[in-house]
This record gives C-alpha cells, sequence and structure tokens, in this order.
C-alpha cells in the first residue's frame, strides 16, 4: 500500500539543494562536497561498519569503536586533539548507527586541513591501547544503560530486532557481557572496516577539489585499496517483541511496517510528525491521542536497502488496546489511501525534518 505514496511523491518536483561533487581517491575513498562562503565547514569521516556488520563474536564493537573516536594515535594524544579543536573554535562529535560510524567536525573553514589530518590519523593510527580500553568501556556501559533505561529507545530498538533478527536487527548498544574485551578486539573490527571501499569523507562550507587534495596528502591515502564486502540484503521478517515491566503503570507499544528507503520520512509525515513545540498538533494521529489521553509519535528509518515506518505508543496499560486501535484505523485511512494535498504536505514536511 505504500507504493502508491512513493510514486505521489516522486511525481511531484520540488526545489533541491545543490548536488554535491563526489570524487574517489587512488584506494578507492569516496570525496563528496558542496562548497560556501559562509566561513564555516563541516567534515566527516563516515565508515561503513555500524551494528549491522557485526556477529555474534563481534556484538558491540561498533559501539565501542564509535567511542573511540578523537582518542590517542600515534601522533596526537587525545588531550592534543581535543585542546587545540577548542582553540579554532570547533566542534568533535562522534555517532553511530545501524550502517556507518561517523566521526564529525564542525569548524571554520580555514581549520578544514588541520582537522582532515586529524581525521587521517583517526583511521590510520588510532592505538586501542588496552588503559584507554577501559575507559572507553566505561562510557560504553554508561551509553548502553542509559539507552535501556528509556522506554521509547529501547521499544525502537526492539522494533529492528523484531523486524529484521540479524543486521539490521542488532542493538544500537554493545549487549551486557559484550565479547568484546580488549583493546585488540576492537582494533581488529576497526581494521576489517577501514579500507579504502568501506569510508568516505563527506564535507559542507568545502571545495571538492581541494577536499579531495587534502585527503590524497592525508593518512586516509594509507588506507588499504579494498572493495567492501557483499553485504547480505535486508529482509524485513517481522515479528513481535515483548517486555514486561509490571512495576510501570505506562506501557509502550510500536507499531511498523517496511517500506521503500526513501518512502520512510513521507510516509512518517502522512502519520503526522508534530511540528509544533507547543499543543498537540493538527493530524489525526495527534488529534486521536489528544482525545484518548496518550500518546503517539511517528518514527521512520532509511537504510541502503530497506526502510521502517510506524508509531509509537505510550499510554496507561489498561487503556493501551484502545490506543492502538485508534492508531491503526489512522494508518489504515490516511497513509493507505491519502488524498494528494496530503501527500504534497508530507513531501514538504519531510524535506524540512
Amino acid at each position: 500500500m505504500y507504493s502508491r505514496v512513493a510514486t505521489k511523491a516522486a511525481a511531484r518536483g520540488y526545489a533541491s539543494v545543490a548536488s554535491p561533487a563526489v570524487t574517489s581517491t587512488a584506494n578507492g575513498i569516496r570525496v563528496a562536497a558542496t562548497g560556501g562562503d559562509s566561513g564555516l565547514a563541516t567534515v566527516s569521516l563516515v565508515i561503513n561498519a555500524g551494528s549491522r556488520h557485526e556477529t555474534v563474536e563481534t556484538a558491540g564493537a561498533a559501539h565501542y569503536l564509535k567511542a573511540f573516536g578523537f582518542r590517542n594515535t600515534q601522533g596526537r594524544t587525545s588531550f592534543r586533539t581535543i585542546r587545540e579543536a577548542e582553540l579554532n573554535g570547533a566542534q568533535l562529535t562522534a555517532e553511530a548507527t545501524r550502517e556507518n560510524i561517523t566521526y564529525r567536525v564542525q569548524c571554520f573553514s580555514d581549520a578544514v586541513p588541520y582537522f582532515v589530518d586529524v581525521l587521517g590519523d583517526i583511521a590510520a593510527e588510532t592505538r586501542f591501547a588496552e588503559h584507554e580500553f577501559r575507559d572507553v568501556e566505561r562510557v560504553v556501559e554508561f551509553e548502553a544503560l542509559s539507552a535501556r533505561a528509556d522506554a521509547a529507545t529501547r521499544a525502537l530498538d526492539g522494533v529492528h530486532q523484531a523486524a529484521f533478527r540479524g543486521g539490521l536487527g542488532n542493538s544500537l548498544y554493545a549487549p551486557h557481557g559484550s565479547p568484546v574485551a580488549t583493546g585488540n578486539a576492537v582494533a581488529q573490527y576497526a581494521k576489517s572496516a577501514l579500507v579504502g571501499g568501506r569510508v568516505a569523507v563527506v564535507a559542507t562550507g568545502v571545495d571538492a577539489t581541494e577536499l579531495a587534495r587534502l585527503v590524497g596528502e592525508s593518512k586516509l591515502s594509507q588506507l588499504p585499496s579494498q572493495s567492501a564486502p557483499a553485504l547480505e540484503a535486508a529482509q524485513f521478517v517481522g515479528g513481535m517483541q515483548q517486555v514486561y515491566e509490571s512495576a510501570s503503570p505506562v506501557a509502550h507499544y510500536a507499531l511498523a511496517f517496511p517500506c521503500a528507503p526513501g518512502a520512510a520520512p513521507v510516509l512518517a509525515a502522512l502519520l503526522g510528525s508534530r511540528r509544533a513545540k507547543w499543543g498537540v498538533g493538527s493530524s489525526p494521529l495527534a488529534q486521536a491521542a489528544s482525545r484518548l489521553g496518550f500518546s503517539a509519535e511517528a518514527f521512520s528509518f532509511s537504510y541502503s536497502d530497506a526502510g521502517v515506518v510506524g508509531v509509537l505508543v505510550s499510554a496507561p496499560a489498561t487503556h493501551m488496546r484502545e490506543a492502538v486501535k485508534q492508531v491503526a484505523e489512522c494508518v489504515q485511512k490516511y497513509v493507505a489511501r491519502p488524498d494528494a494535498s496530503s501527500v504534497q504536505r508530507a513531501v514538504a514536511a519531510a524535506r524540512v525534518d
């Protein structure tokens, strides 16, 4: 039923931002950039090594590799990297998704050459020392515990586990008792991922030719020239996962469906993503939730070969049955059979988001 929505969305043209210039280095690293004259730039090192790529023996490795971002390398201490980022007014962030790990720098344009070198050091010379692993381990454990303590985060993690089992179903967070127990284990996972075919450098506010030159002169050029291994296609299996907590008076229910990756944000907007900080919103989903006294938030996830869209419902346990019934009716009425104006509004909302 979702293919009709995607077709309607694609049929209408909308203004778009400038397309990035994309090139490749000699060892296969993809380099993409869009220029700008704001004086600010963002440079990201993207490694195709998210939790989707983990096995039973490496469960949690992606979480650990993310946490090792901007740590000690052969040529720089983490103190030096952070201190010089502060002196340059830059922001350093590391994040992990199910497909990629990203180390990102936001800085002034004239500092881009320095931070491309920093990213090159991270890729080629992170030390993964055992004494530093203990610090990283504490960070990983805290982030995992915090995620498990948040019902919404745990529900969305459960959606992926029920929908895909392995691959995209792997958790973003290292499990308790992860088999990754040493810095060397993280180093081995990083070594398999840090090859030219699985790495990209993406930037805004930087000339594409200049960025390609900087990448070619950095230690990123030392990464092995290997292509990414064939990845098993994601398959939405579907299913149900339940977690019981009798002490909580509030229950959470996630209803999810498969869709094309590009259609996922539009479908979520059709369901009615929150558009204002205050108020309940005007979407049918928001109105139903307000009328019956529960919370319902649309969500979507887009991956290279799969998409997921759905609604996360939070309500008193005694009212959950009626809440889910109302949500299912909204999905059937407004997503399965949308009118043209609804699709137009959804596409516009998805572009803004």
